[in-house]
């Protein structure tokens, strides 16, 4: 049997002769680095409790989000549009896929997605890759990213064919910094864990204190230490659980078992780490209010939204593609968690002035939308018109007349012009609205 596995089914099984032979490729040169070779490693970051909390809220959050195919003058839902909302390749929902991006993002502070191309050009499919080594290959003048993956297979893709999202962006010409300045915290953090873990099973295997009240050696304490536990400790022999001792020696249970590692020491580390990846204990447990979640999207997720926003619409169109208006835009509906008094709130306001669709108030609320079409009606009050027929409108269609002058200011006029006006109005038809006789 054939196998096909998933290198295969994001790059195909046909490579260009040239692809990836090594000698027909120079290394990139950078300005600040005279090594083109980058490696993708996390360390043990996200076998950590803490970090693995941060980022999973972080990441939850963000595959939350929508794309959005903008095009001028079009309606509808596109196919890539469809594609990005509901399964962006064959392996994966949208769900998981955003979650991957974003997760790789913050772990490495680089996040990289390449589109898979039908043979006549339609996009079919965008996968995530993440290799242990990239190298920054050129050819004929144009940037190649060498992907070395884990298993040791290699593909060279030039790099304006490739999503490519950063975070830290500031010391590498390319790529996104490392995540050095996490590693104190996360140290402290190992740390705090192995003293926590090791004082509790130190805690727990201490029952009680003997404590002899005449002086004895070291092999006389140990012996009756020993002899104390298989008659008082042991099933077998005390069945009944009641301890006895005599006058020579006096145990003292041991009931409070507290950690020996301060409450601020933990939280110091854990904020340290929470604050790092821009989330707060709150988020991470969902106990957020409203104004905490408002300042958790602007803050943390409405950034790298609008930076996917960017990168995917720059790969996926043309120069010409973006003149026309194309692009992709990832968004969040964040009524969804608001209060319902700040729903009821955006409605009133919002609906009387034809701003929101049926189905839009729908949706604030979390309800499906109307059959056929229904929920499409835009809602607006009666009290608003349009202020190009405002005049029109509080007229009734007709021009007010001008104001009529006093009978003793007018002068007398002369019954041959009178007769000379009103058949030049009669050549013109009915004017101003007036009724003819």
């Amino acid at each position: 049997m054939k196998q096909r596995g998933l290198f295969h089914t994001i790059f195909g099984n046909k490579e260009k002769p040239s692809q990836n032979n090594a000698t027909d490729f120079n290394m990139y040169s950078l300005l600040n680095s005279f090594n083109s070779t980058y490696y993708q490693n996390t360390g043990n970051a996200w076998d950590m409790n803490e970090v693995r909390s941060a980022v999973d809220a972080l990441c939850r959050n963000f595959a939350k989000l929508k794309a959005k195919h903008v095009r001028t003058g079009k309606t509808g839902i596109s196919k890539i549009e469809r594609l990005l909302n509901y399964r962006p390749n064959s392996q994966m929902e949208a769900y998981s896929f955003y979650y991957k991006i974003c997760a790789n993002l913050k772990l490495t502070n680089n996040a990289f997605i390449y589109p898979e191309y039908s043979t006549s050009g339609e996009l079919v499919a965008v996968w995530p890759l993440m290799s242990n080594r990239i190298d920054l290959l050129e050819k004929n003048g144009q940037l190649y990213l060498k992907f070395i993956f884990n298993t040791g297979k290699v593909k060279c893709v030039p790099y304006e064919d490739v999503i490519h999202m950063r975070g830290h962006f500031f010391d590498h010409d390319i790529f996104g910094s490392k995540n050095t300045a996490l590693r104190p915290a996360l140290e402290m953090a190992s740390t705090i864990n192995q003293g926590v873990s090791n004082a509790a099973k130190l805690i727990n295997s201490i029952r009680g204190i003997l404590s002899a009240k005449v002086s004895s050696k070291d092999e006389d304490l140990t012996k009756a230490r020993d002899k104390f536990v298989q008659n008082n400790f042991q099933m077998s022999s005390n069945g009944s659980g009641i301890i006895v001792t005599d006058t020579k020696m006096d145990y003292t249970p041991i009931n409070e078992k507290a950690s020996p590692l301060s409450k601020d020491q933990l939280e110091y580390t854990k904020n340290a780490i929470y604050d790092y990846f821009g989330v707060n204990e709150a988020i991470v447990q969902n106990k957020f209010k409203e104004d905490e979640w408002t300042a958790f999207y602007e803050g943390a997720i409405e950034p790298i939204a609008i930076q996917m926003s960017q990168c995917f619409t720059n790969c996926l169109f043309t120069d010409t593609e973006r003149s026309y208006g194309n692009e992709v835009m990832f968004e969040a509906n964040r009524l969804q968690y608001a209060s319902n008094t700040t729903k009821v709130s955006v409605v009133k306001e919002l609906a009387p002035i034809a701003v929101l669709m049926i189905d839009d108030v729908r949706e604030i609320f979390n309800l499906a939308p109307l059959p056929n079409g229904e929920g499409q009606k835009v809602l607006q009050s009666l009290n608003y018109i349009n202020a190009n027929i405002a005049d029109s409108y509080q007229s009734n269609g007709d021009t007010p007349p001008p104001p009529k002058e006093d009978e003793e200011d007018q002068p007398e006029e002369d019954p041959q012009e009178e007769n000379t006006d009103e058949s030049q109005d009669n050549e013109g038809g009915v004017d101003n609205g007036d009724k003819q006789q």
